[in-house]
């Protein structure tokens, strides 16, 4: 049972259903940090019927706040999609600040870029702890929310997703912990921080049998910092469709007028739940007008 479960009462916030919080320590870390996580419940949670479950990055961006922070507003995302039959609970993880960038990004090894340089590079010459971080999420947070809330704990039921460094998060977790992870959504990740050479030894040497009814999305604009993403997203992209994703499972978008910004990430959110959620996601092209 969580203890220290904290209700948020404030609608201007969280419009529709309910947002609750609570502060855990990170285990398996050796330091003992902790970490505020914040659940929100759709508005038809009654705590008999059960719901897929959304995990997140950057818990401060996820849902709106008092200071007016452009956020992704996902709790929006999933209102927006109930009519169509998609719901969900959504956990987001708050960032560590400073510790952000060495929780995010995965155990792969460096490509030696920087394109955001100053203090993030400082930040980014510490070891990654991406594999910790993911053993955090998926061996202490996801028991701890299935015990309290009713959910859909398998894979297919399961989604992780992220923008920037939290893309990078996901589609880790996604491909390195499939048997909790059957959907993902990766935004705009840090994948040039990543060697792209271990990225497509990866892609090439998978076992695709893991990723069996498994679904994953990408986004990435193509203006500044968007441009350094875009070609990877492709490529990676591209080699899970050449290893048999189709297009039921694999998607890509992206809007070439788009920054490094949340604005655009809350804009596709919708899109990109409701291709990993529907039942039915298949699309025809061009699309077929009615007789």
């Amino acid at each position: 049972m969580i203890e220290n479960l904290q209700k948020h009462e404030d609608r201007t916030l969280v419009p529709h259903g309910t947002l609750y919080s609570f502060e855990t320590e990170m285990v398996p870390y050796p330091d003992h940090r902790r970490r505020t996580v914040r659940i929100w419940l759709p508005e038809e949670y009654d705590g008999v019927r059960r719901f897929p479950v959304i995990y997140l990055h950057d818990g401060q961006n996820v849902f709106q706040n008092p200071e007016g922070r452009r956020v992704i507003e996902a709790d929006r995302a999933v209102t927006s999609l109930a009519d169509e039959g998609i719901s969900a609970i959504i956990v987001a993880i708050d960032n560590g600040s400073a510790l952000r960038s060495t929780e995010l990004t995965p155990p792969y090894p460096s490509s030696g870029l920087n394109p955001l340089g100053g203090a993030f590079a400082k930040e980014l010459s510490q070891s990654s702890t991406g594999d910790v971080y993911a053993e955090f999420i998926t061996k202490h947070l996801k028991p701890m929310i299935d015990a309290e809330f009713a959910t859909l704990s398998d894979p297919l039921n399961t989604c992780v997703g992220g923008v920037s460094a939290g893309g990078s998060a996901s589609y880790y977790l996604f491909m390195h912990y499939p048997e909790v992870f059957g959907k993902a959504f990766v935004d705009s990740p840090g994948f040039p921080l990543l060697s792209k050479e271990a990225l497509m030894d990866e892609l090439e040497n998978y076992d695709y049998s893991r990723l069996a009814d498994h679904r994953i999305c990408f986004y990435n604009g193509d203006q500044g910092l968007e441009s350094t993403s875009l070609y990877y997203v492709i490529d990676v992209y591209r080699k899970l469709k050449e290893k048999g994703l189709d297009a039921t499972q694999n998607m890509v978008l992206v809007d070439s007028r788009q920054t490094h910004y949340q604005a655009p990430w809350a804009k596709y959110l919708p899109e990109m739940l409701r291709f990993l959620f529907a039942e039915d996601n298949r699309a025809e092209f061009p699309p077929q007008r009615p007789q």
